[in-house]
């Protein structure tokens, strides 16, 4: 494994991780007493959440998880260990996106509320510990190329549309810092893109219709 420490720009991951955060809160906050479960804004804010998690999960599987799994295996170890703990939480998260899934297609209060509170638990449980535990990994076991693969891998999962939905849903109540943060990592036609149709745009529909996932 090359222990050479590299300094790559995870800003996006963040990013990321913090906006699934948001999103699990405010479905557990809709979950609560008084709570409209069949509203409009809690089915497009899950719809949004489950198409941005699942390419996600793909991305960071094809592009990252994968590449640092080959780079353990002839001397299985520290590396292999965080990948399997890691894996094993992801894997709790599937049957409780199912789960909300199911419970707003029959609108069943109970049932949402239950999946809601384990989903945010979980969420929050893995993100943390990628953060703590695998994204620093990723500074001590990728070249240059393969950090690249991964955004180009996602997207190309993304696509241009798909970006327009992305982007807005990402920076949605996200720090001042945070967004220029993001912001500075795209060309300049996407952030005037940005600012000009796609965050207005977010905006007057809070949760626009995505893209199939």
């Amino acid at each position: 494994m090359d222990s050479v420490a590299r300094r790559f720009d995870l800003t996006m991951l963040y990013a990321a991780y913090d906006a699934f955060r948001r999103d699990a809160a405010r479905l557990e906050a809709a979950a609560g007493p008084g709570s409209a479960v069949s509203g409009t804004a809690v089915a497009n804010g899950w719809s949004l959440f489950a198409c941005h998690w699942r390419l996600q999960d793909h991305a960071e599987k094809a592009a990252l998880w994968t590449v640092m799994y080959a780079k353990d295996a002839d001397a299985p170890g520290r590396l292999g260990v965080v990948l399997d703990a890691m894996a094993l939480q992801a894997v709790k998260v599937v049957p409780l996106i199912d789960g909300v899934d199911a419970a707003l297609e029959h609108r069943d209060r109970r049932a949402f509320a239950g999946y809601a509170r384990d989903l945010r638990a979980s969420v929050e449980g893995l993100l943390d510990f990628k953060e703590s535990n695998v994204l620093p990994l990723i500074q001590e076991t990728l070249t240059p190329f393969e950090w690249g693969t991964f955004d180009v891998e996602f997207r190309g999962e993304l696509g241009l549309r798909g970006l327009g939905v992305f982007l807005p849903w990402l920076l949605d109540g996200a720090p001042e810092a945070t967004r220029r943060a993001v912001l500075r990592l795209l060309p300049p036609p996407i952030r005037l893109y940005y600012r000009a149709r796609w965050r207005p745009r977010y905006l007057r529909r809070r949760g626009p219709a995505v893209p199939a996932c």
